[in-house]
């Protein structure tokens, strides 16, 4: 019963026909050779690791200048001690202030005793005296 499709008599009949079909042989060819597919991974790959080691060395471009940020605030810092150091020393080593100490002391300059060195002796009342 051919006619008899799924209880619908209002099918078209057709004769039946011997129909031979032909079985083809459909042959798939890969989209690409084993060959390309392994040269676009290399490629991939080396694109892949010269990014990372442009990367790792930007990252490490990016540490060095924060070091040499700090560096320089240090540097800037040591200066400003240095600075305060040396103006305490000028002021420590003044001879106003050396005289001044040594007559607390109880020290009295000796007229012939003291050379002057780079500088102007100061008129004292003995060497007033003198001439």
């Amino acid at each position: 019963m051919n006619y008899y499709y799924r209880g619908n008599l209002a099918v078209d009949m057709e004769p039946a026909r011997s129909s031979s079909r032909s079985k083809r042989t459909v042959k798939i060819k890969p989209t690409l050779p084993a060959g390309e597919k392994l040269l676009y991974l290399f490629f991939i790959l080396l694109v892949v690791a010269g990014v990372g080691f442009v990367g790792t060395r930007y990252a490490q471009i990016s540490e060095y200048n924060h070091e040499i940020q700090n560096l320089k605030q240090e540097i800037k810092e040591q200066q400003e001690t240095n600075a305060s150091l040396q103006q305490k020393i000028e002021e420590m080593s003044s001879r106003e202030r050396i005289e001044a100490v040594a007559r607390e002391l109880g020290m009295v300059p000796a007229s012939g005793a003291v050379e002057v060195i780079g500088g102007q002796p100061k008129k004292t009342e003995a060497a007033k005296g003198n001439h």
